[in-house]
């Protein structure tokens, strides 16, 4: 049972379903799991004091955001033919796109978003990770906060996002960062899920690149002329003995031609052979490359920098050798200052930023990060308040038979002209006030003319039409098994079954009532078409004509008496009408599923100037509902249900 709210207006039920119609998606409140099935959004019902409120609104918001934008069978077929690593970079890449999309017709879901990013990174679930991670989890983890920050502006990952761009930098080669930031630009003009696909596979394929191009320099530097070190002369180790002491140790490079930077103090050597005493070239050979040909391995080290310039050795195909001179010192000053921990760049990390590339290319779903909306699945799932009931149904269209509707609108038409007459008549004399005494008018008062004598002129009748309040109405018809009974009319002793005098009922109504100015109907029955508590089957949508839906009259019994929920779900679509009163009028024979919940509704509705009132037939709903009418036979059903709406009417 749902903790009751002061009103309904902050019911959780009531605001996924308005937030189920702002985003033209069908919501449905209840159950023990948070899930998508691809067309309704799902979410269990919470507390109503509950802080997870304002994240269940966020994950409302970026579930609706991939029924509205996400192409899922183009989706599922990727996320099939790719790997791990791959089906991780799809989601990640679909989500901020879904979330940036959303943002633009309903800029309210940026800071929904933002709170359930706030909530997660509490929790510890949307953080970088450490720096001995599986090299796929800190990829990913970069994705994630990176394009949350820089692409959907997410400032409070900020701190985070530049976390996690160190990280990678300290475990992946420096050129395959820097590639994938000039891939990951393109991101936020994605404009459909394939683009997603087609951008997924693209880093995959840069990757793969990468770490070939890694495999071939590792086994080109382990060949034999490449495992002797480069010798300096001896006349130039003998004039200058000291050279390079106030160094940290400088290394060789490995036989790719890149030459060493005077302007660091360690090189790198990417397999790991060490320099054992040798020094290399004279320093006049050093300054013939400029300070902004670094290497990568000293890019790398450099985990802070947030410069995207091509810091790859001179026989890389794409090195920007060339580079601002300023810039390129910065970063050889940020790798003379970084710490061990930091992973400077040592001949034992260079190894393994080269090997980092195939460890992410094998990863599996173990190795990755938890998608931050599973876990908040679980969150939600783990706060729920226990209710296995569904609380807030979905509506389900129903068309029915366009034939038998055309015969069962025959069958009520006489039925729908005589009683809108009624109506018509009973609601314009309500709606005209007695006669008042005026000065002047179209006739005269009889007993007033005594008043003219003593030189009173108010002695003409005039009457004053009242302003109509505007009224909508949502009918419930009750479909359980139940209805099935037969029973025998009185008029022509034919047999009927309960169901079949009660549509014929509420056709009858709404085709009287849809002729009225200023009254609106709708028309539910429950449960669903399956039976199930999860579905109301809608009949007539307010604004829709009752003729044009006559098939929908014609109807099967089903299931049992999930009252509760169809009393949410009108609820929920009254609160969203502009009338100034609003009406639920339920037809039932037998006692909800759930008597305490309906209680609750009930009392809610009440509170929040909602009009309830509830036709037993056979049963007495007076304990349930504040107005309440008895009708013993299935018979007696249309002239009450007829009496109940010129009440109602009247009263306006």
């Amino acid at each position: 049972m749902i903790t009751p709210t002061t009103t309904l207006h902050r019911a959780m039920p009531i605001v996924a379903a308005a937030l189920g119609r702002k985003f033209g998606v069908a919501v449905r409140v209840g159950g023990h799991e948070a899930l998508t099935d691809g067309q309704t959004i799902v979410v269990p019902a919470l507390p109503s004091d509950s802080a997870l409120l304002p994240v269940a609104w966020g994950y409302l918001a970026h579930e609706a955001g991939h029924l509205r934008y996400t192409d899922f069978a183009v989706y599922r077929r990727a996320a099939q033919d790719g790997d791990a690593l791959s089906g991780q970079i799809l989601n990640i890449l679909e989500d901020v796109r879904i979330e940036r999309a959303l943002a633009g017709p309903y800029p309210g879901t940026r800071e929904t978003l933002q709170a359930v990013c706030a909530h997660l990174l509490d929790a510890g679930a949307m953080t970088a990770p450490p720096l001995d991670a599986h090299p796929a989890r800190i990829l990913s983890s970069y994705l994630l906060l990176s394009l949350r920050h820089r692409v959907l502006g997410y400032a409070l990952l900020a701190a985070e996002a530049q976390r996690a761009e160190s990280r990678l930098r300290a475990v992946f080669p420096a050129r395959t960062v820097h590639r994938l930031q000039g891939l990951l630009t393109e991101v936020a003009q994605l404009q459909s899920t394939e683009a997603v696909a087609e951008l997924t596979g693209r880093v995959r394929a840069l990757l793969e690149a990468e770490n070939e191009s890694a495999q071939a320099l590792q086994e080109a530097s382990q060949s034999p002329e490449a495992t002797q070190p480069e010798q300096a002369s001896p006349e130039a180790a003998q004039d200058d003995p000291h050279q390079g002491d106030g160094a940290a140790g400088a290394c060789t490079q490995p036989s790719s031609g890149a030459g060493t930077d005077g302007a660091d103090d360690r090189a790198s050597d990417p397999i790991g052979t060490a320099d054992q005493g040798q020094r290399p070239e004279p320093a006049e050979d050093d300054d013939a490359d400029p300070p902004g040909a670094s290497t990568d391995a000293e890019d790398s080290a450099s985990m802070d920098s947030d410069s995207n310039s091509d810091s790859d050795s001179d026989s890389d195909s794409d090195s920007d050798s060339d580079s601002d001179s300023d810039s390129s010192i910065d970063r050889a000053s940020a790798a003379k200052q970084a710490k061990p921990d930091d992973a400077s760049v040592t001949p034992e990390a260079t190894a393994a930023q080269l090997s980092a590339l195939t460890q992410a290319l094998q990863a599996t779903d173990a190795d990755l990060p938890a998608d931050p909306f599973e876990i908040l699945r679980g969150l939600l799932a783990a706060a729920g308040s226990g209710q296995s009931r569904c609380v807030l149904p979905h509506g389900e269209r129903f068309l029915g038979d366009a034939q038998a509707g055309f015969e069962r609108l025959a069958q009520v038409q006489q039925t729908s002209r005589a009683l809108m007459a009624r109506l018509h008549g009973l609601v314009q004399a309500s709606r005209l006030d007695r006669s008042q005494a005026h000065r002047h008018g179209p006739r005269l008062l009889s007993k007033r003319l005594y008043r003219s004598a003593i030189g009173d002129p108010r002695i003409f009748a005039r009457k004053r039409e009242r302003i109509a309040v505007e009224t909508a109405l949502h009918l419930l018809i009750d479909l359980s098994g139940s209805m099935m009974a037969s029973v025998r009319c009185d008029a022509d002793g034919s047999v009927k079954r309960r169901l079949d005098i009660a549509l014929e009922s509420a056709l009858a109504l709404a085709l009287a009532l849809d002729q009225l100015n200023g009254v609106s109907v709708a028309v539910s029955a429950f449960p669903g078409q399956d039976g199930e508590a999860q579905t109301a089957t809608v009949m007539v949508r307010h604004g829709e004509r009752p003729r044009a839906r006559a098939g929908a009259f014609v109807q099967e019994a089903r299931g049992t008496t999930p009252m509760a929920g169809a009393l949410w779900f009108a609820a929920a679509d009254l609160l969203a009408r502009p009338e100034s009163r609003r009406i639920v009028l339920v037809l039932t024979d037998g006692k909800p599923d759930a008597h305490d919940d309906t209680r609750d509704i009930l009392r809610l509705c009440e509170a929040s100037g909602l009009e309830t009132v509830g036709i037993g037939i056979g049963v007495d709903v007076s304990a349930l509902f504040p107005i309440a009418l008895r009708v013993q036979a299935v018979t007696e059903l249309k002239q009450a249900l007829f009496g109940v709406a010129e009440q109602l009417l009247i009263a306006a």
